[in-house]
């Protein structure tokens, strides 16, 4: 398979106007490095499919920065194979502190205690691998998701050895490795690309967790209830699933949603407010999530 890769210096001031802009355009996250020489400019590289031609994808980013009014000093663009784009990344996925005791560790990577000024005793490190650039820790979306769950998994009257937590757009897994770590046992993942779903399944077990995924759609492939469920997505699938989630979700349950960005977030509010309860919502950076009920 081949990509393209397009580069792009900007003013590290407007990294979060990249970050929606991006994810409109795609939602496999990007690659950030601060220009060693000029800490006030950061490199970002994004990674797009060959639907569309270099000059093509171009002229849509460029078009996208002429309307946000972002300058930008440099762009460049090449096709790349699909192990120029694993390697391309993969070297800036860090070890990631997900919850206060959970550290998420890239299989390529290690993980050195030493460097961790949070590091404790009672850490269990996780270890991850993925052909996904998406859903390795380091989001703000996935830490907020997280910490979501660490927080409601409480409220729901429910045993946590009993409870189940539902993972949609599971990704790599790694909020089902988050909802075990926290102590909830019953595990369901599902996600329409079936490189996701083997991916999820692999990460799981190599931790020793049991988890059933299921490469599948919500509607169709999961008839049974959770009392949690995860979706961290973007808004159009989000548009799509709100109205149809609450009858996969027991009564007192708690529906976690996040990769909500700031210029599409009166889009989404009524797609929120028109079915669910707002319990709580955190902002980081132009990312929104939200615990519904």
């Amino acid at each position: 398979m081949k990509w393209i890769e397009i580069s792009i210096t900007v003013e590290t001031a407007v990294i979060d106007e990249m970050a929606a802009i991006f994810n409109d355009i795609e939602s496999n996250g990007y690659i950030k490095e601060t220009m060693e020489d000029n800490p006030n400019l950061t490199r970002l590289t994004i990674y797009l499919g060959t639907d569309h031609s270099e000059i093509e994808w171009a002229r849509i980013l460029e078009t996208a920065l002429q309307d946000a009014n972002i300058f930008y000093e440099d762009m460049k663009c090449k096709t790349v194979d699909d192990e120029q784009w694993y390697h391309s990344w993969q070297q800036y996925i860090m070890p990631t502190r997900l919850l206060p005791h959970l550290v998420i560790c890239p299989s390529w990577q290690s993980y050195d205690t030493s460097k961790d000024p949070h590091a404790t005793e009672q850490d269990v490190v996780m270890t991850m691998d993925t052909k996904l650039s998406f859903g390795t820790g380091d989001h703000e979306t996935t830490r907020n998701c997280a910490t979501l769950l660490g927080k409601y998994i409480h409220t729901i009257p429910v045993p946590l050895g009993e409870q189940v937590c539902l993972d949609i757009g599971t990704g790599t897994g790694i909020l089902l490795m988050a909802a075990h770590h926290l102590g909830v046992s019953n595990l369901v993942g599902i996600d329409l690309e079936e490189e996701a779903a083997i991916q999820a399944k692999e990460n799981c077990d190599s931790n020793g967790i049991n988890a059933t995924i299921i490469h599948g759609n919500l509607s169709d492939d999961f008839q049974d209830k959770a009392h949690l469920i995860v979706a961290n997505l973007t808004v159009d699938p989000l548009k799509i699933l709100l109205p149809m989630i609450r009858e996969k979700l027991h009564d007192n349950g708690i529906l976690i949603i996040s990769g909500i960005v700031d210029d599409r977030y009166d889009e989404i509010m009524p797609y929120i407010t028109d079915y669910w309860t707002i319990m709580e919502e955190m902002v980081e950076g132009p990312w929104h999530t939200f615990a519904l009920a």
